[in-house]
């Protein structure tokens, strides 16, 4: 029983000299830690300099562009009439971003389909990705066996040259900060 005692006295012993300088063995790792990382200052590439608007070399103000979103993200509908009893077939939505500094990194379009009187059938909506400044894309929407005519509006957005990168609502539903 001694013996044991005393082995594992000595193994104790041999653990804690060997880990005895362990904050001199971290500092000579080249890992980073999460604390290291959040205590250095990064540069915000969104704040704007003097004079100008985060970035962007447009007259415009961010506030004045995500009000009036539809006039700068422009969607449009295209689709062929199923005939006389109304349907939308081969129907799609191309959004194309005007904005010569601003890419889109992710927006929602709201896609209404209406009626022969104007009233609302049917509302879906669709993302679209990655729009470069003077690009485009599209997405295809469903057939369907009523309806006669598409709106479509960009309702929500994310850009880091006008949202800082958060997806915030926009167009008529857009509130300033």
């Amino acid at each position: 029983m001694l013996k044991k005692y005393f082995l594992l006295i000595i193994a104790s012993g041999l653990i804690i000299t060997s880990c005895g300088d362990a904050e001199n063995k971290v500092d000579k790792d080249n890992s980073v830690d999460s604390a290291t990382v959040s205590d250095k200052k990064i540069p915000d590439t969104n704040s704007a300099p003097s004079g100008t608007t985060r970035g962007l070399d447009i007259g415009t103000e961010p506030d004045d562009i995500l009000m009036n979103i539809d006039n700068h993200l422009v969607s449009k509908a295209t689709f062929t009439s199923a005939g006389a009893a109304g349907g939308i077939t081969n129907g799609s939505v191309t959004v194309e971003n005007t904005l010569p500094d601003a890419t889109i990194q992710k927006a929602f379009v709201e896609v209404s389909i209406l009626l022969a009187d104007g009233k609302e059938y049917r509302t879906d909506y669709y993302t679209v990705q990655n729009i470069e400044p003077g690009g485009k894309k599209t997405v295809k929407i469903p057939n369907t066996t009523r309806g006669n005519s598409i709106v479509c509006h960009i309702v929500k957005l994310k850009s880091m040259e006008l949202t800082k990168g958060e997806m915030i609502l926009v167009g008529s539903r857009y509130v300033p900060n």
